[in-house]
């Protein structure tokens, strides 16, 4: 279930519950594709929130040109939003972690990975 959404020019980013936690995943805008290596799973809602709307405000700014009139404005929102994620990040410990990193992880055997010494 999406617990909420941030739109950037080319994706949406969506936040979904997760088993550990929640996880940002990026929506193409045009095709509705779910982007397989865009997810990033994070233990709390207020960082995984945070990062979407980072990830929208450069989105934003990344697909502006320099002809808009608001260009300078994105640029500025990417900033103050980039600052909300790190300080959020940093003080609830939660940098989140690369989905393919948590499928990995979920596919190892139970018994967990094997080390062999040389």
């Amino acid at each position: 279930m999406i617990l909420a959404a941030c739109e950037g020019r080319h994706w949406q980013y969506e936040i979904a519950e997760h088993a550990d936690g929640y996880v940002v995943r990026m929506r193409d805008l045009d095709t509705g594709d779910i982007e397989e290596n865009g997810e990033t799973v994070f233990r709390t809602m207020p960082v995984a929130f945070a990062f979407a709307e980072m990830s929208a405000a450069f989105d934003r700014f990344t697909a502006s040109t320099d002809e808009e009139p608001d260009d300078v404005q994105m640029a500025t929102d990417f900033a103050v939003r980039e600052q909300i994620f790190c300080d959020l990040s940093s003080r609830l410990c939660d940098g989140g972690v690369a989905g393919t990193l948590v499928q990995a992880w979920d596919r190892q055997p139970a018994e967990g990975p094997r080390l062999t010494l040389h």
